[in-house]
């Protein structure tokens, strides 16, 4: 096999920005899973609308500054 192994900032940066080209901030959770799932360049708290949920029913997950 041929070709070097991308590093973790490569693939943190096309994270970013598959994430963005999807529409959503998808910034990193620093206490632990998940990204933000809101709009780019929102205003308020970051929130993960999937991960984290404690029922199917609930509107959202986790929440961070």
């Amino acid at each position: 096999m041929s070709g070097r192994k991308p590093t973790l900032p490569d693939d943190e940066e096309k994270s970013l920005a598959a994430g963005r080209a999807a529409g959503y901030c998808w910034e990193r959770n620093p206490d632990g899973p998940g990204r933000c799932t809101r709009p780019p360049n929102h205003g308020g708290q970051h929130v993960d609308h999937y991960n984290g949920r404690l029922r199917p029913t609930d509107t959202h997950g986790y929440t961070w500054p």
